[in-house]
């Protein structure tokens, strides 16, 4: 089976869009199907990157031309990612539309991120005889994801102004809900099938789309750390085995690091003389390290590698995965389960998870509280730790299997091209 895989993002990169395309790419390609990837335009990464191999070793990479390489790898809405999809809708036409492609190249386009899906039906609709299948990746439901890009995190200033401009932007980001909600039915009702990562993205499919579909949380490989290297890596940051929290990630507003700021100062604040737990924030963006660009309490570790930050992860105590928006599935989440680190969550059941079993969960209504009792909870309970990392574990083995989730793809696929394109 020939397969193309579409990312309206710049690839390779540590980002978890671009992790779930390329794991999903590596784990197709082992169950023996011909994969392509086609994303943005951006600069090749070193050949000293660690990275490197996995992400293009063995792929055609189509990119972008570069005079549409976006300026910022930032997640969320942004006006100069106009040109980036334009390149790429450059390049779809070039490889499924011009006199030099071929109608039945590829088996079937799998697109990731609304913006690719809307590329790749805007080109079917101009020239619908040339086509395969269209299959929508969906990372996340719009419906929620575009007003958490402007989410209020001070939620205790009662000062006049503050609360006039939060009811001003409680408007605008309704208003964002609905035009989220409009493209998730249009592209579920477009797209010849589609690929959920969630329990809540998979209502919104089963609702608004005919086509057919499936929940395949993202796959991810085992992971594969020597004790030395876990090691070498904590030393490296002064850290010790299950002494710290840890956070993973970018510092793009809608992760409410400030939140978690907040919620790390209430922690601290109710405890009765007991050992502190340092929550580490660590990224792959060096600026994690200029003064101010984290918020009080949280300690910075600049990563290098993803091996460095799996290391991180399987040292911690447990992880801390701020998203309160359903739809999507932080790679950073899977990881955690990946190396049976228990995670705190506030979507338990939105991923899978239980309270008490494989994550310890927070309640999304009352944020900072909530995420400070969870602390607490793990941090006077190393064996509840312990037992919960063991549950995540679990979780791992069941659901983000890497060959698991390809023939689930491939089944799926297979069925759309069955019935064939909805066009």
């Amino acid at each position: 089976m020939r397969l193309l895989l579409v990312g309206a993002f710049p690839y390779p990169h540590h980002q978890g869009s671009q992790v779930y395309l390329q794991e999903q790419a590596v784990a197709l390609r082992r169950a023996g199907a011909e994969v392509e990837l086609m994303t943005y335009a951006s600069a090749a990464p070193s050949q000293d990157d660690p990275d490197r191999w996995r992400a293009l070793d063995g792929f055609v990479l189509r990119r972008a031309p570069d005079w549409s390489a976006p300026r910022s790898f930032a997640a969320g809405p942004s006006w100069e990612k106009l040109p980036a999809d334009l390149g790429v809708a450059t390049k779809l036409y070039d490889a499924i539309v011009s006199k030099k492609s071929s109608p039945s190249h590829f088996d079937a386009i799998l697109t990731h991120n609304a913006e690719a899906c809307v590329i790749a039906l805007g080109l079917r609709a101009l020239f619908p005889n040339r086509f395969p299948p269209i299959v929508y990746c969906v990372h996340t439901i719009l419906e929620h994801e575009l007003s958490a890009y402007f989410q209020t995190t001070d939620l205790e200033n009662k000062n006049f102004l503050h609360r006039a401009r939060s009811a001003v932007g409680q408007h605008f980001r309704r208003g964002l809900d609905q035009i989220g909600r409009g493209l998730d039915y249009g592209l579920a009702r477009g797209s010849d099938g589609w690929i959920c990562l969630t329990h809540s993205s998979e209502r919104v499919m089963r609702q608004a789309s005919r086509a057919p579909g499936v929940r395949i949380p993202p796959p991810l490989p085992d992971p594969t750390l020597e004790p030395r290297a876990l090691r070498e890596v904590l030393e490296r940051h002064a850290l010790t085995h299950r002494g710290f929290l840890l956070y993973s990630g970018n510092r793009d507003a809608y992760q409410e690091l400030e939140l978690l700021g907040r919620a790390a100062a209430r922690a601290r604040a109710r405890r009765t003389g007991q050992a502190r737990l340092e929550i580490v924030a660590a990224s792959h963006d060096a600026a994690v390290l200029a003064p101010g660009a984290l918020p009080d309490g949280l300690r910075p570790a600049h990563v290098a590698s993803s091996a460095q930050m799996q290391a991180l992860i399987a040292g911690a105590r447990a992880t801390v995965v701020m998203r309160r928006a359903p739809g999507g599935f932080p790679i950073k989440l899977a990881n955690s389960l990946a190396c049976g680190t228990p995670p705190i969550v506030y979507l338990g059941e939105e991923w899978g998870l239980r309270d008490g079993v494989d994550a310890q969960v927070a309640d999304p209504t009352r944020p900072v509280e909530s995420l400070a009792d969870a602390i607490l909870a793990l941090e006077r309970d190393p064996a509840r730790a312990e037992r919960l990392g063991q549950g995540a574990r679990h979780r791992y083995e069941r659901a983000h299997r890497p060959a698991d989730a390809a023939d689930a793809t491939l089944t799926l696929v297979a069925r759309i091209r069955a019935t064939g394109p909805r066009n």
